[in-house]
């Protein structure tokens, strides 16, 4: 043997061992599976055995205790019919009673005289049955019976046949009792089991498929063809075969080699020959077989590969001390890396302060350029009114106006002091009202609102005033905010519309803006209160206005949402928390 076939022999004994544990086990286990189907088909079968005898027993008594009655004996007596209307309503009677499908009586020659259906369709009455064994067998024995389907009403049934006369060794005609089976192979279908009842002459009159029904297990004499030809036994019906026996003793049930294979138990019966037969399918049986197999061959692939852990920890354990060499090396480069990294982050972070402090620097230039700007363009516009209405000679109205730029003015100083208020979270909060605020904004925006040729639409609560918590500058710039972003996006907007809308709420106001302009991209909705964010052109606007609204609601406990409408164009919402109306108020009311 060569070196190579010395170094696989170690592995080859191990495999050899586990190839034939793995046969036997799927073998033990196909044969203890094997053996308790077969204890269970057994069981099944004694208990359906002993309800089919139970159901014939039922009626074994009923023929031979009708044809004692003199009545049934007196109809086959008297050629002129005279009894035949009370056998007939007896007979039904006791059909009714007994359960029996159907009860008839017919003479020597076979012909029914009474019948319990005589009033219906199918009525037996008037038919010749001589063709039928349990005539034959009743008139010459005194007994007999039949499976067969009805010639008459195509159900099948069990025929109990009992002679009648006075005495047995010269019988005047035979009283039939017909059983129908169909319940008991009903409650086999319904407990889903195959079970299939079988002649003497191997033909299955009963199943739990009705597909299986009048087929044949092996073949059929020329004999006993003739003999279920003469008697109509089945009708007519082709009789095929049902399945075919296998070498290992299964059943196989289907066409063109591709049906199921089934263990086949038997229970032979004392009626006519009959064996019961109950079929357990044998996949499940490989199944389980399998299942062990799998199990097994589980439990050797787990040594297998414990052995592969074992072989390769012992590798591991060699490699230990080099790995652990080359991490000490790999941590003395690394650690002058760091060393040399700490000090290039040092310089990084120091210009990162600065740029920082720049940062911070801007944004608060840009957003003090813009908070500014807003009273400006109020003064601008009431600068240029008024200087128009001084040319007019309208001294008085002009007044008015610096007044106004008085007024705007000193809010830029309240501004600029409330800017401190920046940096810490909220500020002086008082009663505001609402409306009053809201009327001072769109009177800033006249000049605007007339240039775009935009008239307002302004929905408010009469009954009350919409009393706020908050200040009355912050409000302000709010609502100029809000409004001028509603008449940016009117800008070009053929039938420009702007709504506002101040509604009462449980807990709060709400003030809705809304216009019919392009709308918001849903895709922007998320970032449209982000610091320097803006759809408008490049120099159009700094993005802050939506930033600086949001920061200011939510210093005041409020709530802002945005959104576009079903039928186009943006809305804003604004919830403000309520406040109590000042004294002040009060008295002006009364």
């Amino acid at each position: 043997m060569t070196r190579q076939g010395l170094r696989r022999l170690p592995w080859l004994v191990p495999a050899a061992i586990a190839l034939l544990s793995l046969w036997w086990l799927w073998h033990w286990q196909y044969a203890q599976a094997q053996a308790e189907a077969r204890r269970h088909a057994e069981a099944r079968l004694a208990l359906y055995g002993s309800s089919l005898e139970g159901a014939q027993e039922r009626f074994t008594y009923l023929p031979d205790l009708l044809a004692r009655q003199p009545l049934v004996q007196a109809a086959l007596l008297d050629p002129a019919g005279v009894f035949l209307p009370q056998v007939n309503a007896y007979l039904a009677r006791v059909a009714e009673r007994s359960g029996a499908e159907a009860i008839f009586l017919v003479d020597a020659e076979g012909i029914t005289l009474a019948s319990s259906n005589h009033a219906g369709p199918d009525s037996f009455v008037g038919h010749d049955y001589r063709f039928r064994p349990y005539v034959h067998d009743a008139l010459a024995e005194g007994w007999g019976e039949f499976f067969a389907v009805g010639s008459t009403t195509g159900r099948p049934g069990y025929f109990i046949a009992a002679a009648v006369g006075q005495e047995r060794a010269s019988p005047t005609g035979v009283l039939v009792v017909k059983v129908s089976l169909e319940a008991l192979q009903t409650d086999w279908r319904r407990a889903g089991e195959r079970v299939l009842l079988i002649d003497a002459n191997g033909v299955v009159i009963l199943s739990s498929r009705p597909e299986w029904r009048y087929r044949r297990l092996g073949e059929l004499s020329p004999r006993a063809r003739a003999e279920i030809r003469a008697q109509r036994q089945f009708m007519g019906r082709p009789l095929e075969p049902l399945g075919e026996r296998l070498g290992d003793g299964t059943l196989r049930i289907g066409d063109q080699g591709l049906g199921e294979r089934y263990l086949a138990s038997a229970l032979p019966l004392a009626t006519l020959g009959w064996r019961m037969h109950y079929l357990t399918p044998v996949r499940p049986l490989y199944v389980s077989a399998r299942n062990a197999l799998m199990g097994g061959a589980a439990v050797w692939v787990a040594l297998l590969l414990l052995g592969l852990w074992l072989r390769e920890r012992q590798k591991r354990q060699r490699l230990r001390e080099r790995e652990a060499r080359i991490y000490r090396e790999a941590n003395e480069q690394l650690e002058a890396r760091v060393v040399e990294r700490t000090r290039a982050l040092h310089e990084a972070q120091a210009e990162l302060v600065q740029a920082g402090k720049l940062a911070a620097l801007g944004t608060m230039a840009a957003g003090i350029a813009h908070e500014l700007n807003q009273p400006l363009s109020g003064i601008r516009t009431y600068a240029a009114n008024g200087e128009r209405l001084m040319q007019r000679g309208r001294s008085e109205a002009a007044e008015e106006n610096f007044r106004r730029i008085q007024g705007l003015c000193e809010r830029l100083a309240t501004l600029i002091r409330q800017l401190k208020l920046y940096a810490r979270k909220g500020g002086t909060r008082e009663p505001v009202d609402l409306s009053a605020c809201l009327d001072f904004v769109l009177e800033l925006l006249a000049e605007r609102l007339d240039k775009q040729g935009i008239d307002p639409v302004v929905r408010r609560p009469e009954a009350e005033s919409a009393w706020v918590l908050g200040d009355e500058v912050r409000l302000e710039q709010l609502l100029t905010n809000l409004l001028r972003n509603a008449l940016d996006a009117l800008r070009g907007v053929e039938a420009p519309r702007l709504e506002v809308n101040i509604e009462a709420a449980p807990s709060c106001w709400v003030v809705h803006i809304a216009d019919n302009g392009p709308g918001i991209p849903e895709a922007l909705l998320d970032k449209l209160f982000d610091p320097f964010f803006t759809t408008k052109a490049v120099g159009d606007g700094l993005g802050l206005g939506l930033f600086i609204s949001f920061g200011i609601v939510q210093d005041l406990d409020g709530r802002l949402q945005a959104g576009n409408n079903a039928t186009g164009g943006a809305w804003f919402r604004v919830e403000l928390p309520r406040a109590v109306a000042p004294a002040t108020d009060e008295k002006a009311h009364e």
